[in-house]
């Protein structure tokens, strides 16, 4: 009901008093969310992250898992962008084939959000570590909101563009 609603609220540029579709994940939730979007992935993942960290001799870890799901997504043909902090997973990725940039180091990225295919945006406090998967207390949240998803899109290009470096 609520998406028939936003869809009409954007064709005739009424108001109405539906709230945005909010899924809030809690503290290790987010991994095994996240791990299923991208799974389910049609098409492209975008990832903002300001600290992510690679488990490879901890696959069993569910954060391990979502690396995992992103790496086997850009293998299986969806597009994969990645925007990180981190020199050391820049490398990483780059080496399996997926496009990254870093930002400069007079600037700080501390957006932590994943972005599929134009459907979905979950933005919050979870970095892309175990400490935050299992002992932290984050929340984030899952937003399917057709608004919400494009302003994170523009803002996740602009930087891609204009605020990162590659080589």
């Amino acid at each position: 009901m609520s998406e028939r609603l936003q869809e009409l609220e954007r064709s005739t540029g009424e108001v109405s008093t539906v709230n945005v579709p909010v899924e809030y994940l809690i503290d290790e939730e987010y991994a095994k969310s996240v791990v299923e979007s991208v799974k389910s992935a049609k098409s492209e993942i975008l990832v903002c992250a300001y600290a992510w960290r690679w488990y490879e001799n901890q696959p069993e870890i569910d954060i391990q898992k979502l690396n995992i799901a992103v790496m086997q997504a850009s293998f299986r043909g969806i597009r994969v962008r990645c925007i990180v902090d981190n020199f050391t997973i820049y490398n990483m990725l780059k080496k399996n084939g997926i496009p990254a940039r870093y930002t400069p180091q007079n600037k700080m990225l501390h957006t932590k959000a994943i972005c599929i295919d134009s459907e979905v945006v979950i933005v919050g406090s979870h970095n892309l570590t175990k400490r935050a998967t299992t002992t932290n207390y984050e929340i984030s949240v899952k937003l399917t909101d057709f608004e919400a998803v494009a302003q994170f899109k523009v803002y996740f290009e602009k930087i891609w563009e204009y605020g990162c470096e590659s080589k």
